[in-house]
């Protein structure tokens, strides 16, 4: 089961919006999401290329290139 979460925010980084998804995620379903599907770009902006986030995301991200951007489905991998 996958929760769809929509931010057009230019301004937040793309891992907050993840951060706010995962949430609310955990708060309707009780449990943490392992996965996130979104478009190559947002992908691209959250997938560590430097040491600027050395922290690792709380879900696997996918690219999806029929996923628009700042659009983010996390769930649970089936």
């Amino acid at each position: 089961m996958f929760l769809g979460w929509y931010d057009p925010d230019r301004k937040k980084p793309a891992r907050q919006k993840l951060a706010e998804a995962v949430q609310r995620y955990s708060e309707k379903f009780g449990r943490a999401p392992q996965m996130c599907l979104t478009s190559e770009a947002d992908a691209a902006d959250l997938v560590p290329a430097t040491k600027r986030h050395p922290d690792p995301l709380p879900v696997t991200v996918e690219p999806r290139r029929y996923i628009a951007r700042w659009t983010f489905y996390v769930g649970d991998a089936a």
